[in-house]
């Protein structure tokens, strides 16, 4: 995409417009798993990169470790701040790909699936390293493509696809390209783990959706009402019969890497 500015203030307009915390909730297992993994510790710096409302940033500051968190959408550090008041955790809106950082702040960068949606990896990926001290850790989760998400995103972009010239946040789901991106990294570990994603029915899950997540509220907008009907009926025909509870298990990728040697 030639005029990444461009996506970039869409996107934080997009993620003002919606009452994401309820969805950030239902995400916060994933947080979990990805501060466990990386174990940060009293003596640590941590950096959460498109941190969202903090629910990564939170555990951190639990642990122990000094956080700040940054996140493009002026909402979100809002909403951070809020939820984070009295922790510790300091807050900066910056975008992922332009950290307005010294160099070696860090012993851990850390984001839950923030860094993902970042339209030049090679770009975001540079701003992390740059981040980061000296055998410094790094690590992320994403949706993998064959994960009920990566599912439902496909059907999504049937409907309304992405802009062209944009990398794939699927593609952090694999873990063949995690390890290639992560080539500059050492000890890169992938595995994979779920969250539960439950609701009455098919249609409460819609109704969710189209209240806390800004992705789904803008593509509904975007089509409008009967193209958008189409796509969650597509949506929530893959979640079982209508008026059933919905009862999924969402997979993610939790990786993990470390600086290696320049």
């Amino acid at each position: 995409m030639d005029d990444i500015s461009g996506y970039t203030d869409a996107v934080r307009g997009m993620w003002g417009d919606a009452d994401y915390p309820a969805l950030a909730d239902r995400f916060a297992p994933a947080a979990h798993d990805l501060v466990d993994a990386l174990a940060p510790g009293p003596h640590d710096q941590v950096l959460d990169v498109a941190a969202g409302t903090g629910s990564a940033a939170a555990l951190a500051r639990e642990r122990g470790a000094a956080v700040l968190a940054t996140d493009l959408s002026p909402r979100m550090v809002a909403l951070g701040r809020g939820r984070t008041a009295g922790s510790g955790v300091v807050w900066l809106e910056a975008d992922v790909e332009d950290l307005p950082l010294p160099p070696t702040c860090a012993d851990i960068v850390l984001s839950s699936f923030g860094l993902i949606f970042a339209p030049r990896p090679a770009v975001a990926l540079a701003q992390v390293r740059r981040a980061l001290t000296p055998a410094g850790r790094f690590g992320l989760t994403a949706w993998t493509p064959d994960g009920f998400m990566g599912r439902m995103t496909r059907v999504m972009r049937r409907h309304s696809p992405a802009p062209p010239g944009l990398a794939d946040p699927l593609d952090w789901g694999r873990p063949e390209m995690v390890r290639d991106r992560l080539a500059a990294f050492t000890d890169v570990g992938v595995v994979t783990r779920t969250l539960p994603w439950h609701f009455d029915s098919p249609a409460a899950m819609t109704a969710f959706l189209l209240a806390h997540s800004p992705v789904h509220a803008a593509a509904a907008a975007g089509l409008g009402g009967a193209r958008a009907a189409e796509m969650f009926t597509e949506v929530e025909e893959m979640t079982g019969p209508a008026g059933w509870p919905v009862r999924l298990d969402a997979e993610f990728l939790v990786a993990t890497a470390t600086v290696g040697n320049t």
